[in-house]
């Protein structure tokens, strides 16, 4: 005996005979799967022509690097870190005090020379000055013949004097920070000449003065500059 043929299928019929099972018989010879999309239809996923996938970076935008995540700066760029911030560009009233307190220390300096240059001419220096000698073994020197060199020794010092002082307090009105570093040197320096109590006891309390101020919170940010790495894109020199 011969099975019974099935009946024949429509093209344009949806149902379809199962098979033994229980399960849908495949799609048969010029009939699509229900899941595909029809002819001109374009799956649902698929962006449109013209337009992006969204997770896609626009035209000229640049992509991420890989394993950075979108949001994260860019290798080289600036990070708001505090220690490469500019500080303020105005000059704080602490930095103005400290420049005239250096100011005032650099003049009292000069001053201090200009009244030992004229004690030399004092008979008490003289004498002081000639038994210096003779303790040293010069007894047969007489006060006249080193009172030029004496007096040139005097002008030397006031000048590289005055012109510390003024080119550290120039500078550091500009927010340097190597004249504070160096006006930090030279306060230190400066503490061998508060004994005896003279006019420069007084400019090297002045300076001293100056400087701490140099390095308090209303007066520090100002010499706070950008660091020249902080952008590895830029270069340093062109500043």
């Amino acid at each position: 005996m011969s099975n019974p043929p099935y009946p024949p299928s429509n093209p344009g019929d949806a149902s379809q005979p199962e098979q033994p099972g229980g399960q849908p018989a495949a799609p048969q010879y010029g009939q699509q799967s229900p899941a595909a999309p029809q002819y001109g239809q374009q799956s649902p996923a698929a962006p449109q022509y013209g337009q992006q996938s969204p997770a896609a970076p626009q035209y000229g935008q640049p992509a991420a690097p890989y394993g950075q995540a979108p949001g994260a700066p860019q290798y080289g760029q600036d990070t708001n870190w505090p220690s490469q911030q500019p500080g303020p560009t105005t000059v704080p009233q602490m930095v103005n005090i400290a420049f005239w307190l250096i100011v005032g220390a650099g003049a009292i300096w000069l001053i201090s020379i200009l009244i030992a240059m004229a004690a030399l001419n004092d008979p008490t220096m003289r004498s002081m000055v000639e038994d210096q000698m003779a303790a040293g073994g010069a007894a047969d020197v007489r006060f006249e013949d080193v009172q030029g060199f004496i007096v040139g020794v005097m002008v030397v010092l006031g000048i590289i004097g005055a012109g510390l002082y003024a080119l550290v307090a120039i500078n550091v009105r500009k927010g340097r920070n190597w004249a504070r570093i160096l006006g930090t040197i030279l306060a230190a320096l400066s503490i061998f000449a508060l004994v005896p109590l003279s006019l420069a006891t007084l400019s090297a309390l002045l300076g001293i003065a100056a400087i701490v101020l140099l390095y308090l919170p209303a007066s520090a940010p100002y010499f706070r500059k950008a660091q020249p790495f902080g952008n590895a894109y830029q270069n340093p020199y062109g500043r």
